[in-house]
């Protein structure tokens, strides 16, 4: 019986460690600037970021809002 609760708490404090170090998702939306140019969805000032942003890094794959 000591040997489970010594497990579970093991295991409990690894969950709660990896928890904790995991990076929070970015906040807003993610726009994919490969589709910005043709796709109706994008908003105009997201196309106009995204071309500017090509024009700075041509490999910058996304925009964060």
């Amino acid at each position: 019986m000591k040997t489970v609760i010594i497990t579970v708490t093991v295991y409990t404090v690894i969950l709660v460690s990896l928890l904790a170090i995991t990076p929070a998702p970015p906040e807003g939306r993610y726009y994919d600037c490969g589709l910005a140019e043709f796709h109706p969805d994008f908003p105009q000032e997201v196309k106009e970021a995204c071309r500017k942003l090509r024009i700075k890094t041509p490999a910058t794959p996304g925009l964060t809002t």
